[in-house]
């Protein structure tokens, strides 16, 4: 089995490298292409190419989406090798779908891990409930989401996962027999190039004090902690200033979160393109990324392949990429043991700052697109072996 394969690609978001799970198989598609895989996607815009008029209306596309995807594979099911789906996208038997090749659901942050912190954002940031009509209608759909996840991971040939927690939970939370692949993800060698080349030198950056975050702005990701962190380093180091990249939100909402007035130390840049990202890197001093749950947090090896050292919560996806980088992990939610972390780098000499500002790139090297594009084909090729048998 070491021929090209001939991989469909399902998700049920937009083809957008905004978007973090979509630039998982955007990226990992090239890399298998340019080792002469056939690759194909089905996403949410090829079942529905217009886009929806209000958010209930693209809530309910999510839900029809597999029965889409479906159709999609029974009509083409001899043209494909390997099924690689985004958990709940095929929540279907190989019998029903007519395919005889290797049905992989993947993880881009395990579901269950996702409860869990919705559950504890539900008590420490209570939200307003809704209204009595959208109460009942959401519900529904975090039911029918949680069941078609289920249903894909019980009917799939291997489950691919991004971190070690959700192998862990995978086996003694969720008791699945279903194999299981760990791979992670990555940054392409020529991204990792690009991004090391535009830092500025560390004397410049040291000096600078910028501290920079990449994501969408959500509790999730720490919204509600940036006030706290923000007023603890300044409190230390009023020269420090911030920078917010991607959070693909009106900036007013940003700075209701922050509780305060547009500041000329923050910097807000709600989205970017890709190609862009070395340039607004290149003067930053350190990232930064508090985010309560994750799968992997692509932005944190970006952040370490432009040399800056990352401060991130000790939780699943950073736990994997930074657990060899002292000083890089702290526990969820301890907003002064965060901020001082990140007051403790700001604050190294630069022969210190310039040593972890190396180890960083070294880190980001680890984790290669192409390495975990050709581990994951191989991986797959054996798999695919026994599931024609």
């Amino acid at each position: 089995m070491d021929k090209p394969l001939r991989i469909l690609a399902v998700i049920n978001v937009p083809w957008d490298p905004r978007l973090g799970a979509a630039r998982v198989w955007i990226e990992l598609c090239e890399e298998w292409r340019k080792a002469g895989h056939t690759v194909e996607k089905f996403c949410l815009t090829d079942a529905f190419p217009e886009p929806a008029p209000t958010p209930a209306f693209a809530a309910i596309r999510t839900l029809m989406f597999p029965s889409i995807a479906a159709k999609f594979i029974r009509n083409n099911a001899g043209r494909f090798d390997v099924v690689d789906a985004l958990i709940g996208t095929v929540p279907y038997s190989k019998r029903s779908l007519g395919f005889n090749g290797l049905l992989v659901a993947r993880s881009v942050g395990l579901y269950h891990l996702y409860e869990k912190f919705e559950q504890f954002a539900a008590q420490q940031w209570p939200r307003p409930k809704g209204s009595l009509l959208g109460r009942p209608f959401y519900s529904f759909f975090a039911w029918r989401s949680r069941a078609l996840s289920d249903a894909s991971v019980r009917h799939c040939d291997l489950l691919n996962v991004p971190n070690s927690d959700e192998v862990t939970c995978v086996r003694d939370e969720l008791r699945l027999q279903t194999p299981v692949l760990m791979e992670p993800y990555g940054v392409t060698p020529a991204r990792a190039e690009g991004l090391a080349k535009a830092a500025a030198p560390v004397e410049i950056r040291s000096r600078k004090k910028k501290v920079v975050f990449i994501g969408m702005w959500s509790p999730r990701k720490g919204a509600k902690d940036w006030r706290d962190i923000i007023g603890q380093i300044r409190r230390d180091l009023p020269d420090a200033s911030f920078l917010f990249l991607g959070t693909m939100i009106a900036n007013e909402a940003v700075w209701a979160d922050l509780e305060m007035e547009p500041a000329d130390y923050i910097e807000i840049v709600p989205q970017f393109a890709p190609d862009d990202l070395p340039g607004l890197l290149a003067d930053c001093a350190v990232g930064a990324f508090p985010s309560y749950i994750e799968g992997f947090g692509m932005a944190i090896v970006e952040q370490l392949a432009a040399g800056l050292p990352t401060v991130a919560y000790d939780v699943p996806g950073p736990r994997d990429i930074l657990r060899d980088m002292s000083g890089s992990l702290v526990a969820p939610g301890d907003t002064r043991a965060f901020a001082e972390a990140v007051t403790e780098i700001l604050t190294a000499s630069v022969e210190r700052y310039g040593e972890r500002s190396r180890q960083s790139i070294e880190t980001a090297r680890r984790f290669s697109w192409q390495d975990i594009a050709r581990d994951t084909a191989l991986k797959y090729q054996e798999h695919l072996t026994h599931a024609l048998r």
